[in-house]
């Protein structure tokens, strides 16, 4: 194969790869704002809020609140380290207010061979978007360290996430081990700490993930707000 052939195809690849990621992104914030027009109308005693970044360094300024025998452990990030999830982080606050974090949402699309094969090219190896969930969901997990819940939900699909892939291990082992495709809020199963890990081959729809979004929204606001 030519030079020229094989950066047209690689090129042809990423363009769909980054259109499709566009739209992924785009969708998770529709079903975000629509959640919360939903909790706006059923809790009005309670302010939503909604970030898409949270700074590292604010985040260590927290967990050195929460555990001061620790503050002069923790390492000291740059300025500009953030996380930002796909779908951001939802706050509520009450008339007291206390103000919670509620919901922190990831969209992920991994693996494009069902698509190559139609095309007659070869497979690729899997991919790697979940290697960067990882890295994220350690942040979050962190941010709940102190909390009795954790209102997390990652929506996986693509060709990588059939049932019997190897890749669908690693999501396993990134939730402890705890199953796949259910709803963990609370934490009931300490020391162990599974997320709710939503993984399949076809696309989500704005409809279900709004869905579980408000599933678990709502049941981190009735623990935080009413428990």
């Amino acid at each position: 194969m030519a030079n020229s052939d094989f950066l047209r195809q690689n090129s042809n690849q990423h363009i769909i790869k980054n259109s499709k990621s566009r739209k992924m992104d785009k969708d998770i914030i529709v079903a975000t704002n629509n959640t919360i027009d939903v909790l706006r109308l059923k809790y009005p005693n309670l302010e939503f809020s909604w970030k898409k970044t949270l700074r590292v360094a604010d985040i260590i300024a927290m967990l050195s609140r929460q555990y001061p025998e620790y503050a002069n452990i923790f390492g000291k990030p740059l300025e500009s380290s953030f996380i930002s999830p796909d779908g951001g982080f939802l706050f509520a606050m009450n008339k007291q207010g206390q103000r919670r974090l509620i919901l922190v949402s990831e969209v992920k699309r991994q693996g494009t061979n069902d698509a190559r094969e139609k095309e007659g090219l070869k497979k690729q190896a899997l991919g790697n978007a979940i290697e960067r969930l990882g890295k994220n969901l350690i942040g979050i997990r962190a941010i709940f360290k102190n909390e009795g819940v954790l209102p997390f939900v990652c929506f996986g699909h693509g060709y990588d996430f059939i049932p019997g892939s190897s890749i669908l291990d690693r999501v396993l082992t990134m939730n402890e081990f705890f199953p796949l495709n259910k709803i963990f809020v609370e934490k009931n199963y300490l020391p162990f700490e599974p997320v709710t890990m939503l993984f399949r081959y076809e696309e989500w729809t704005v409809e279900e993930m709004e869905k579980y979004l408000l599933l678990i929204a709502e049941k981190a606001i009735q623990y935080r707000f009413n428990g």
